[in-house]
């Protein structure tokens, strides 16, 4: 599934007999009654624009009603994409020439660009309600953020546009059926856990060191079977601006998860040891942990067992040696950790698709 069941949405927000904008603006409405509050204080004109052609203005001040601006160059625009990632409509903002000052037109451009990635991703979840939606972002960067919809397989089976965009940069693309596990490492099990709540924890992917924050949504089958369109509307509100590095922190800590700066601590003694043998005891020792413990807390921290994380620090490490030097196979497997070049490779390929050389002539 990799759209909207229309049989049991509201109508009022997905039909397929009104136009893009006003699905949007019935899905949307709390967005953009915040954003129409805003614009009509500093006498502006909003519009919502749709590919199909449609057009609803957001905000209404004296005669801009009727003689809005439509075919001429808005202040600022923002584009919404579908829920496959391909655009949809766009917020565009006009204001009366010279009335705003260059300060707040660089607000208005944040405003409009916020509320249009949360109309995005509205949207996104009003699509994959059945579905387990995971809202993350990159800790340390709040510009890169992306929306998955995943299934009780661990299955993708919908990426919003800024993780389609994500994918492709890691050299993969989104199709229906790829595996989490080659994306993400992660304990996130479906079914599990907390039935109504979003859960909090960290995702590591292959492309960068840095990991991802993360808010696992359950479905909610009752909102759903119930037709009640508030409760739609709190379950589809949109989580990437709820995103905080101090939230996530100590919600894994109640979880049992390691203390941020030993779990940082640990990070780094195992980026700077990689090429030597890194067991779970031998990790558990260097911090004065028992194994068990050090095992499930780094665990419920990080998202991946101990081994599963060294062995993607080396992949990655490794990534960065065939793209930087003309170092052997062979050597590269031993700065790595890897017993020989042929356990190299064979590890390499299976968690990257792509034999050793091959990557390195793409990356080169």
């Amino acid at each position: 599934m990799d759209g909207p069941d229309q049989r049991d949405v509201c109508t009022s927000a997905v039909g397929n007999a009104l136009s893009g904008p006003t699905r949007l603006r019935d899905a949307c409405r709390e967005e953009i009654a915040s954003l129409a509050r805003i614009v009509r204080e500093l006498s502006c004109h909003a519009l919502l624009r749709g590919t199909d052609g449609g057009v609803i203005p957001l905000s209404t001040r004296g005669d801009w009603e009727i003689k809005a601006p439509i075919s001429c160059e808005p202040t600022v625009s923002a584009p919404i994409y579908d829920h496959d990632g391909s655009a949809m409509a766009s917020i565009a903002l006009f204001e009366k020439a010279g009335c705003i000052a260059e300060p707040t037109v660089h607000v208005l451009r944040v405003l409009i660009r916020s509320t249009a990635r949360a109309m995005s991703e509205r949207w996104f979840r009003l699509s994959h309600r059945r579905d387990w939606i995971i809202a993350a972002r990159r800790e340390g960067d709040t510009h890169t953020s992306i929306v998955l919809a995943v299934d009780r397989g661990r299955t993708l089976i919908g990426a919003d546009h800024a993780a389609r965009e994500f994918l492709e940069t890691t050299g993969r693309r989104f199709e229906p059926g790829l595996s989490m596990s080659e994306c993400f490492g992660g304990d996130f099990m479906p079914g599990r856990g907390r039935r109504y709540c979003d859960t909090a924890l960290r995702l590591q992917s292959f492309d960068a060191p840095s990991p991802w924050l993360a808010l696992i949504t359950p479905p909610d089958v009752g909102a759903v079977q119930s037709r009640s369109w508030e409760r739609l509307q709190a379950h589809t509100r949109p989580r990437l601006d709820a995103l905080d590095t101090a939230t996530i922190a100590a919600e894994q800590e109640q979880r049992g998860g390691l203390p941020v700066r030993m779990l940082r601590r640990i990070e780094e003694y195992i980026d700077v040891h990689l090429e030597k043998y890194l067991s779970v005891e031998a990790l558990a020792s260097q911090f004065g942990i028992s194994p068990s413990y050090f095992a499930r807390s780094f665990r419920s921290s990080v998202g991946l067992a101990p081994h599963a994380y060294v062995m993607r620090r080396r992949i990655l490490r490794a990534q960065e040696l065939l793209a930087s030097t003309e170092l052997p196979l062979a050597d590269i497997a031993l700065a790595t950790g890897f017993a020989d070049q042929s356990h190299f490779c064979r590890r390499f390929r299976a968690m990257t698709g792509v034999p050793p050389r091959t990557f390195r002539l793409q990356h080169r």
